[in-house]
């Protein structure tokens, strides 16, 4: 199925779980590609891949033995996701981004140093919203960045904030529906 049927499919049947209609456009792809510094990026893990826009750009970058691990609540995206894109540097994981320390030491992976997500905060318990920030920046070397891209969280800077003094915003109109992306550096 085309990548674009078949998200949109998943926000007609689960619009509280997918918050957008339509993958991320190129210019999001691009303004959170030019954020990695793939020479030095060993490990990155993706909460909320979808069908791959993003999961495809970081393969294209990744060094030989780099390690991507996305975590999507999804079924249906992981199978398309599986099924659609074959490299074994790629982990792709049924389960919320909240469980990340299990996948990281079933992996023996120490410290990640990149940290991308589209999943829907807006959606998700004040808790959950903490405890998946939390346990990004507990997970990321220093130095690492969590790059967050949202539709409708203008309040998620205030959840953020918690956990990273170092925080930048960009508001991206060229996509459907216009995005805010966040950028926080653990220091």
């Amino acid at each position: 199925m085309n990548p674009n049927l078949e998200f949109f499919s998943n926000f007609i049947h689960n619009p509280r779980q997918i918050a957008a209609i339509a993958p991320s456009s190129r210019h999001v792809v691009g303004r959170v590609i030019d954020e990695i510094d793939f020479n030095n990026a060993k490990c990155i893990v993706e909460y909320g891949p979808g069908t791959g826009s993003i999961t495809n750009e970081i393969l294209k970058h990744l060094s030989p033995d780099g390690k991507l691990i996305c975590l999507d609540v999804n079924q249906k995206f992981c199978r398309y996701l599986a099924k659609n894109i074959k490299d074994s540097r790629l982990a792709i994981i049924n389960d919320s981004a909240v469980n990340i320390g299990i996948y990281l030491k079933k992996f023996n992976i120490k410290k990640f140093d990149y940290a991308l997500s589209s999943i829907p905060f807006t959606f998700i318990k004040a808790e959950d919203k903490k405890t998946i920030i939390r346990k990004t920046r507990d997970n990321m070397a220093k130095g690492g960045k969590f790059i967050v891209y949202q539709q409708y969280s203008l309040n998620l800077k205030k959840y953020l904030s918690l956990y990273f003094k170092k925080i930048s915003t960009i508001f991206e109109v060229r996509n459907i529906p216009p995005t805010f992306i966040y950028k926080c550096e653990k220091s």
